[in-house]
């Protein structure tokens, strides 16, 4: 029988038990986005998917810094995290280890999150109260050049919030949305 050392609550049957396995998941997952990402990426993706236990993940990325395997870099109010070429070794090496499923549910999670880290990085969506209604005033930037800046009206807080939540969804899918319109 297995010996589980890992906090188990919460987690799906197929989850991470172990904490080697929630480790060397955390280094397929780093290594297959092939990017930096947050902590709170990473726990959203394995609290998401049910693989694995919040302390259990902050724990891992404890031992992973500490082991040399992963980097980590304050971001605005967040931990970004990078595989060391060791932990890129151990990646390759165990992710075998790992159940076929447990690595596609897990990277395909990390890959949607980093697409919206990416995109809200270079998007803003200000509320901005009226005497009657709201505008709501949506940015998309490249860098340091807006490439679109659009005005919408909302009759209400509740309408101007939910605009503003869809944007911040999908930036750069209204941005592609209006090119399209657009015909160019």
């Amino acid at each position: 029988m297995e010996h589980y050392d890992a906090l188990t609550g919460g987690i799906v049957l197929g989850g991470m038990r172990t904490k080697g396995d929630i480790r060397v998941l955390l280094c397929y997952i780093l290594k297959s986005l092939d990017a930096p990402f947050s902590k709170s990426g990473l726990n959203e993706v394995l609290q998401t998917t049910s693989l694995a236990n919040f302390f259990e993940v902050n724990d891992a990325l404890s031992a992973l810094l500490e082991a040399g395997l992963i980097v980590s870099e304050k971001r605005e109010s967040d931990e970004y995290f990078t595989l060391t070429d060791a932990g890129r070794d151990v990646a390759d090496r165990l992710d075998t280890d790992l159940p076929k499923d447990v690595r596609k549910t897990a990277v395909a999670c990390a890959m949607s999150l980093l697409a919206k880290e990416r995109a809200a990085r270079g998007a803003d969506a200000r509320i901005i109260r009226l005497e009657k209604g709201y505008h709501v005033q949506l940015t998309v930037r490249e860098r340091d050049t807006v490439m679109m800046q659009t005005l919408l009206y909302a009759a209400d807080s509740i309408q101007a919030n939910a605009i503003a939540d869809a944007f911040m969804n999908d930036p750069a899918g209204l941005y592609r949305g209006v090119i399209n319109a657009l015909n160019l």
